[in-house]
Parts: C-alpha cells; structure tokens; sequence
C-alpha cells in the first residue's frame, strides 16, 4: 500500500487503493450470498466477495497509532446479530441488496470507526448510506427490477452474529482481501 496510484484503475477505484473497513459474513452465508454474486454480477464479484461496507475508504495506509486508536474506540463494543433480507434496491440506484438491520446498531458501529483519526477532516459522504449487502450492482435500472421480481420470493432472508471489524485492500487486480480483522467484545 502506497499513496501512488494504480495504473489502469478508473478514479472510484483508487479511491480504494488503502482498503476500507468491512463486515464479512461467516463462511456460510458468504458462500450463498457469493454464489448470488457470481451468478448476477460475475464484475462485482470478482472485486470482493460478500460483504457490509462500514466506512469511507482509507486516505493513506493504515498506521500502527490509528490501528490502535480503532482498537480503544472498539473497546466495550459488544457483538451483535445482524439479519439480512429481504432482497432490495436502494432508492433510485441500479443493484440488488440484501436490507440489512438492526440499523442503529451498524450505525453506532460505524460512527465508533470512522470517529477516529483514519478519518479526521474528511467529508464523509456514505456516513448515511443504509446498511446492506450487495448481490448485484453493475446492472441497469430494468434489470434491477427484472431480477427482484425473479427473485424477491425465492431468496431466504437469514441472520448471523456480528463480532468482528474486517479491514480489506486491494490487491494489483483490485480484487479486495482481508488483511485484519478486529474482534468486538464487551469486555
């Protein structure tokens, strides 16, 4: 990780280089919810496989101060149970997303991540943007409607325990990669 840019990357995914903070799903669900992705947007999939994105992109890599910095802000912060589903599109925007709630509780862990200095003095424009977990984005508006009526009944909603904070970058492909993950715990 480097403050050069990639070669060959479009501008959004630059904005990526220094990786983000995420929350993967067990094994379990992320091989269904990959399964989806593979299947409906083969592009998306190829960028990362299933996922809840937490916070804005990384300005600069990640420091060791400001990875202890998250660490504190973390402390006491309990795991929680995340439901996802029913599959839905986000406003007037193309794509395919499994809801994702409780809300408060992924907002509250959001603002506890990006409150700290990874992300001082910076505009933070999805601070807002409501939890999910994608299944198709690189598709129109009709096909959005074409593949939530085909599937809007038929895909199972679920749930499972969110303990842990993943921290994932890109590699030359701009295929992203867990490269640390942060374990909550209300102790």
């Amino acid at each position: 990780m480097t403050n050069t840019l990639q070669p060959g990357w479009e501008p959004w995914q630059n904005e990526y280089r220094h990786g983000a903070f995420y929350l993967f799903p067990p094994a379990d669900v992320a091989a269904y919810v990959n399964e989806l992705r593979v299947r409906y947007d083969p592009r998306a999939a190829a960028i990362c496989d299933a996922h809840i994105s937490l916070s804005e992109p990384l300005a600069n890599p990640l420091s060791v101060e400001q990875l202890d910095e998250l660490h504190t802000a973390l402390v006491g912060f309990a795991p929680f149970e995340l439901t996802y589903g029913p599959l839905t599109s986000i406003g007037p925007y193309p794509g395919v997303v499994f809801a994702v709630a409780p809300k408060d509780a992924f907002f509250a862990l959001r603002v506890a991540v990006q409150s700290t200095s990874i992300f001082a003095g910076r505009a933070l424009p999805r601070a807002e943007r409501v939890p999910h977990m994608t299944v198709a984005e690189f598709i129109s508006l009709e096909e959005t409607h074409e593949l939530l009526t085909k599937l809007g009944s038929t895909v199972p909603s679920g749930s499972f325990f969110c303990d842990r904070v993943v921290y994932a970058v890109p590699d030359a492909s701009f295929h992203f990669a867990p490269v640390l993950e942060i374990t909550l715990s209300s102790i």
